[in-house]
């Protein structure tokens, strides 16, 4: 797989860079853990502060528009990014037992 930067932008308000990239590869489409490894080999990135925001197939080829944020610190990626899992599935809710 080949990453090209397309484009790579600080936003100080929200503590991240975002970052818009070109993925070119051989076979099927990469997964996100796929891509984040790559993408932060190729910018000396830390992998836990990565977020892939989404990854566009281009219908026919074998090129995908990737949208990446690369935060700061732990506690603005914790207060900026939402769960994001498998269709279905929710994150772990805390239980409220109610005593009747």
């Amino acid at each position: 797989m080949d990453i090209k930067i397309t484009n790579d932008s600080e936003n100080k308000m929200l503590g991240r860079r975002e970052i818009s990239a070109s993925a070119t590869y051989a076979d099927k489409t990469p997964t996100r853990e796929e891509i984040r490894q790559e993408l932060c080999k190729k910018l000396g990135l830390d992998p836990q502060l990565v977020e892939i925001r989404e990854i566009r197939q281009q219908y026919g080829l074998r090129v995908s528009d990737v949208t990446a944020y690369s935060y700061s610190s732990k506690d603005s990626m914790a207060r900026l990014v939402k769960y994001r899992g498998k269709k279905g599935a929710k994150p772990e809710a805390k239980s409220s037992a109610k005593a009747t």
